[in-house]
């Protein structure tokens, strides 16, 4: 389960980190970072390459902002699993469980926990990474594709659990 979890992360932390190196094509202030202004002002910080720090910023697995939002979105998507459950469950017992603001704080709670000791307790995701690093092209790929259709599959479940809830009867 670990180990799954933590292949879900790294192919959403890929995709976010290569949306980004999509999005510096068409991204209109790194043309400013080429006016002459903006490169005397970065040659004056030492920075010889705005562009490349900041995908930097974005690349490090264990403080870059591609790990960080895909870190946030593996606690929404855990959130949006249990929710779906309970939905299911709700259905399935056909009684209507009137969930409660502290009944969503509970899927919080468990969501963050359960991320806690599936992905960032001690940073083992971080070897992880390093394992997933080292796979080759085609591996990766194919569990790129799986995490695809299994984010899918719990983005539809959860959604679906809202329509069992209602059509129950």
């Amino acid at each position: 389960m670990k180990w799954f979890w933590n292949i879900i992360y790294y192919s959403v932390y890929n995709f976010d980190y290569k949306f980004h190196i999509f999005f510096n094509k068409v991204n209109p202030v790194y043309y400013v970072y080429k006016l002459p202004f903006a490169k005397s002002h970065f040659k004056k910080r030492e920075i010889s390459d705005p562009i490349t720090e900041v995908n930097k910023a974005f690349k490090r697995p264990d403080t870059g902002l591609s790990s960080i939002r895909a870190g946030g979105f593996m606690y929404i998507l855990f959130f949006l699993a249990c929710l779906g459950f309970t939905n299911l469950f709700s259905g399935i017992l056909r009684q209507s469980l009137n969930l409660k603001l502290s009944d969503f704080a509970i899927l919080v709670a468990v969501s963050i926990i359960a991320n806690h000791f599936l992905l960032f307790k001690q940073k083992k995701y971080l070897a992880y990474f390093k394992e997933f690093d080292t796979m080759n092209k085609k591996l990766k790929n194919q569990w790129a594709w799986k995490s695809f259709l299994v984010v899918l599959g719990i983005l539809i479940f959860s959604i679906g659990s809202f329509f069992f809830v209602v059509y129950r009867h």
